[in-house]
C-alpha cells in the first residue's frame, strides 16, 4: 500500500487509513487502541468508531481524552483491537492475543517493531497487520510503502 511523499502528517494519516481499513467492525463499534496515535484515532473517527485510547506513557490524545495506561483492564468494554507491535516488547502482546481468541475479537496490529514476525500469526489470534518495515514513513518527506496482511485481502 503506498504512502504519498509530503509532511510527516499527510503520511500519517495515509498510513493511519491504511491501517484502519483492515478493521471490519462496523460503525458504532469500540476499539481497544494500544499505543496511542491521534492520526489513527483521527481515522476512527471518520469510519463512526469509538475507541479507548491506551498507552503506557498515559497523558491525553490531542483532543483531551483521557489515555488509559492499563490496556487488559480495559478489553471487556471493547469490540475490537487495535495494537502497535510495540506491544511483543513490553509484555502485552499474547494477552491481547489470548483474549481475542478466547472471544472471537479481531486483532489487528500496526508495527514498525515486529514488522517481519506479526503477518506470521495471522489466524492465530491476529485478524490482519499493517507491516512497515524499515526505513519508516517518518523519516523523509519521499514515498514510502506499508504492507497490509490479512485473511480477507
Amino acid at each position: 500500500c503506498p504512502l504519498p511523499a509530503g509532511t510527516s502528517l499527510r503520511k500519517s494519516r495515509a498510513r493511519a487509513r491504511a491501517v484502519v481499513e483492515l478493521l471490519g467492525a462496523p460503525p458504532g463499534s469500540t476499539v481497544l487502541v494500544v499505543g496511542v496515535v491521534n492520526s489513527l484515532l483521527e481515522a476512527l473517527r471518520r469510519r463512526g468508531l469509538g475507541y479507548v485510547p491506551c498507552d503506557l506513557k498515559g497523558g491525553t490524545t490531542e483532543w483531551g481524552e483521557p489515555v488509559r495506561t492499563d490496556a487488559l483492564a480495559e478489553l471487556e468494554r471493547c469490540d475490537a483491537i487495535l495494537a502497535s507491535g510495540m506491544t511483543l516488547g513490553n509484555g502485552s502482546f499474547e494477552p491481547l492475543r489470548e483474549h481475542a481468541l478466547r472471544h472471537g475479537k479481531e486483532l489487528v496490529m500496526f508495527a514498525q517493531t515486529g514488522s517481519a514476525v506479526l503477518p506470521r500469526l495471522i489466524g492465530a489470534g491476529v485478524s490482519a497487520v499493517c507491516a512497515e518495515p524499515y526505513p519508516f514513513f517518518w523519516l523523509d518527506g519521499g514515498p514510502g510503502t506499508v504492507h497490509r496482511y490479512g485473511a480477507a485481502l
